[in-house]
């Protein structure tokens, strides 16, 4: 594919790095056409996403904010220029976050973030990683517990690829999925076999593999429209 007709991807990542691998391992593999190059930024040193990019031949940068969060906006200017200038550097075109778990400022360009539920009831500041979860389930009981829902019903969580926008997991979707919550977590919630933290992790367990699938199709998806607007 043409060089023009093709876009240069940013993924900004903090931990594991196993929503960027989706997307890195396949463009390696030749399923993301649309996009030219990759370069992986870490927001923490020695994090394992930095492994990940390796392990994909992925152009890899750690790139430490001043403060976490920002302590004032001199730190958010300072961080924005560093990751802009990156951006510059390499051409950048589409940003998606991937398990960035720093609120970044807005880039000027394309940016897309992967959101663990629906982020219209289980967005917002400080909602990210296992705290969406447990805030899934804590309503699914509410409404169980109040009979808005009944627990014979077949209950969803739905991750989602949106636009990441000025508001916390304000933007509007890209892409978004529908990933059954089995009956027995919700009953082991209930019956506080469980706490909500464990509920949580396995939830979260479940909800993974469907975030690293949607992801590559949501890169193209992304892509495709920056270069329908050339």
């Amino acid at each position: 594919m043409d060089k023009k007709s093709q876009v240069n991807l940013m993924l900004i990542a903090s931990g594991s790095g196993t929503d960027a691998f989706a997307i890195m391992d396949a463009w390696q593999k030749g399923w993301i056409p649309e996009v030219s190059n990759i370069i992986l930024v870490s927001t923490r040193a020695g994090a394992k996403c930095l492994e990940k990019a390796a392990i994909c031949d992925v152009k890899a940068v750690t790139l430490v904010p001043p403060s976490i969060p920002f302590a004032n906006g001199q730190d958010e200017s300072v961080y924005r220029e560093a990751i802009n200038s990156l951006a510059r550097e390499y051409e950048i075109d589409l940003v998606f976050l991937v398990g960035c778990v720093i609120v970044l400022p807005l880039l000027g360009i394309p940016m897309y973030n992967i959101h663990p539920a629906d982020p219209n009831l289980h967005g917002g500041n400080k909602m990210y990683g296992l705290r969406v979860h447990e805030h899934v389930l804590a309503a699914i009981v509410d409404e169980i517990e109040r009979w808005k829902k009944s627990i014979n019903e077949t209950i969803f969580t739905h991750p989602t690829v949106h636009e990441v926008t000025a508001m916390p997991d304000g933007g509007p979707p890209l892409l978004q999925g529908s990933v059954e919550i089995p009956q027995e977590l919700v009953l082991d919630v209930l019956e506080k076999k469980h706490s909500l933290q464990s509920a949580a992790e396995w939830l979260q367990k479940l909800v993974l593999p469907y975030e690293w699938i949607m992801l590559p199709t949501a890169v193209r998806m992304a892509a495709a429209k920056i270069l329908a607007a050339r």
